[in-house]
């Protein structure tokens, strides 16, 4: 694995914090503003919340859902993590 420089660690910790943060406004408060911000922080794996819309309207648990968000924020981390210095050192040829 890459080794994660100061700039990479504060924005993989940044993302993070900004994923917990959405999961609890949506989750822990149904505040439903932040319904697309949580969707698109957590894309792809965010997608699954698209197909079961209907019953989050009509008051489905949403735990599930958490759960789906932290481990696609997770998941996200450890993949930006893995494939950024990739990225950058293409992008830099």
């Amino acid at each position: 694995m890459p080794a994660v420089g100061k700039l990479e660690a504060a924005a993989l910790a940044l993302y993070a914090a900004t994923v917990l943060l959405c999961t609890i406004l949506v989750v822990g408060y149904r505040d439903v503003d932040f319904l697309g911000a949580l969707i698109a922080l957590t894309l792809p794996w965010s997608l699954v919340t698209l197909v079961f819309i209907w019953s989050l309207m009509h008051g489905a648990s949403l735990w599930l859902f958490w759960l789906i968000y932290l481990c696609g924020g997770a998941a996200n981390v450890f993949l930006f993590h893995r494939y950024l210095p990739w990225l950058y050192a293409r992008l830099r040829r």
